[in-house]
């Protein structure tokens, strides 16, 4: 089924991401969760890293070093494109260092379910009757 395709559900979750980042802090809910903004962050990255590997990485180390610095640097512009914004964001490295450190975890936990992520993603792009 496309909803649980690997691929479009990275894409919906990178969207999420950039657009919460975009919000003005002004329209962010006044929470307690947002005491634990590092853990957040953490979170969305480790994750948005699980999902991008499920989506391209075939199983291999080349790819999945190469989703690992796309999204350390989707981490690092997405701070320097809050800085840029015009209403009540602000850059916060420990914000990117909480992200890599997810993104680091998504890595680690990616690496003994690697085969069955790319089974998952294998059967969304062949459709749930065909069998390896």
């Amino acid at each position: 089924m496309i909803l649980t395709s690997p691929r479009l559900l990275a894409l919906l979750w990178t969207l999420l991401i950039i657009i919460g980042l975009t919000l003005p802090g002004s329209q962010l809910p006044g929470s307690s969760l947002l005491e634990y903004d590092k853990l957040i962050h953490g979170v969305l990255f480790f994750v948005l890293t699980i999902l991008w590997l499920a989506a391209v990485s075939k199983a291999q180390w080349g790819p999945a070093v190469t989703v690992f610095a796309l999204i350390l640097a989707f981490s690092v512009f997405s701070e320097l494109y809050q800085e840029w914004l015009p209403f009540g964001r602000h850059a916060d490295y420990l914000d990117s260092v909480a992200d890599a450190f997810g993104a680091f975890l998504g890595l680690l936990f990616w690496l003994p379910l690697r085969y069955r992520l790319e089974s998952w993603a294998e059967r969304s792009r062949n459709g749930p009757d065909q069998k390896r």
